[in-house]
């Protein structure tokens, strides 16, 4: 699940806001399901009802052309195409269809982080440093800068993301002499990875590379996808709106579980009512296969009303992800001319980092390096970029400048 984050720089440092309720993460969704359109985790709670008034996961479209885009069958808004080739985001809002620009959804979440932004610090705030993958291009930096201005934004700056959370890294710690780190970035919808070299005490960036179509939210498709296909094939489950994204909440859980826990479970009953009923259908058709001798797969008759996965099988299945990661891996080093065992240290930060597969798969490509999982891999990024913008201020006298 993608998030935003806002950090604003105080006269006791850099604080996180909070931008939903107390919390300090605001979950990218927006839902037009009222004449004034919400976001956050109240569209969340109201998905289920009013899956196709909703939009979410819009940093893999703004930017892009309509046909870069990878359209995944758990959206539940569509995406269309206008006459020269830009993606237009279709929902059901409050009086029927409503077509919107991908710049216009990320100008609501930005427009409701500067309200909160403004509250916090009792003042307006019209100069912002937005974060953005190290992946995007000039077009979707351009967007980045259209939905900034829509939100009522006056002075735009952007910041990559990986150098954002490097800066965050090193502001409070001694930088160490002749040492590599590698800053692994894997977020809710992209990865982003870059190496920093210390030489004579100067932190240098030798090279950033990152896929915008790569992130913690893949991991949710890949169970999503494994789970809808039992339930359709061997459930018989229709899965409808409602159900879609119901589906992909419970995706979402046993993901997390599965980062603590060895194994866990889903509810098959929560998608067909008559589980009871199939399970005894079943049964008798088993019974059947059995008193008339002939050869069966038992697998063809044996269901639960609960589907488990084992992380193992988690693991198992997301092996085209991993190999994804590593192929970003090799586009970096081609960049430069360090190896794996010339990294000192592997810095880990994002949601995604949390899975034990990722840190063991770093782990295996960087056997030498010290590996550290920030406390705060969630909002190093924002707080990287209060500190970029206090330099800023420095720089230009400057005391409205707000950090997303």
């Amino acid at each position: 699940m993608t998030r935003c984050c806002v950090a604003v720089n105080r006269s006791n440092g850099i604080e996180l806001v909070a931008i939903d309720g107390s919390e300090r993460q605001l979950p990218s969704y927006v839902s037009f399901k009222e004449n004034n359109p919400i976001c956050g985790k109240l569209v969340i709670n109201q998905l289920e009802s009013y899956a196709n008034a909703s939009v979410f996961d819009i940093k893999r479209i703004i930017g892009r052309n309509f046909d870069e885009i990878q359209i995944h069958s758990s959206w539940p808004f569509k995406v269309i195409k206008n006459d020269i080739n830009k993606p237009l985001i279709q929902v059901c809002g409050c009086e029927g269809s409503i077509v919107k620009h991908p710049e216009e959804i990320s100008a609501i979440l930005l427009k409701h982080m500067k309200q909160k932004a403004e509250e916090f610090q009792g003042k307006d705030m019209d100069e912002v440093v937005i974060t953005i993958p190290a992946a995007f291009d000039v077009d979707q930096k351009i967007a980045t800068h259209v939905a900034a201005d829509l939100a009522g934004f006056k002075t735009v700056h952007l910041l990559e993301e990986p150098i954002a959370a490097s800066i965050a890294y090193f502001v409070d710690r001694p930088i160490p002499s002749n040492f590599n780190m590698l800053l692994f970035d894997l977020g809710g919808g992209t990865l982003d990875l870059c190496i920093f070299k210390v030489k004579n005490n100067k932190l240098k960036i030798t090279s950033v590379e990152g896929d915008s179509n790569l992130g913690g939210r893949d991991f949710d498709f890949i169970l999503y996808e494994h789970f809808e296909k039992i339930l359709i094939t061997k459930y018989k489950v229709v899965i409808n709106e409602k159900s879609k994204y119901r589906l992909m909440l419970k995706c979402v859980e046993i993901k997390h579980t599965l980062s603590g826990e060895n194994e866990t479970s889903l509810d098959v009953g929560e998608f067909n009512p008559k589980i009871d009923e199939l399970l005894e259908m079943k049964k008798q058709e088993l019974q059947k296969m059995v008193e008339s001798k002939k050869s069966f797969d038992i697998e063809d008759y044996k269901i639960d009303e609960f589907l488990r996965i084992t992380r193992h099988e988690f693991e198992r299945i997301c092996a085209p992800i991993l190999n994804k990661i590593h192929s970003v891996f090799i586009e970096i080093f081609s960049e430069t001319k360090l190896t794996p065992d010339d990294i000192n240290k592997v810095l880990l930060i994002g949601g995604g980092c949390r899975m034990p597969m990722i840190q063991l798969f770093l782990r295996k490509r960087f056997p030498k390096a010290d590996h550290t999982c920030d406390e705060n891999p969630d909002g190093m990024v924002a707080i990287g970029a209060a500190y970029y913008s206090s330099f800023l201020m420095s720089k230009n006298g400057s005391s409205n400048c707000n950090i997303m």
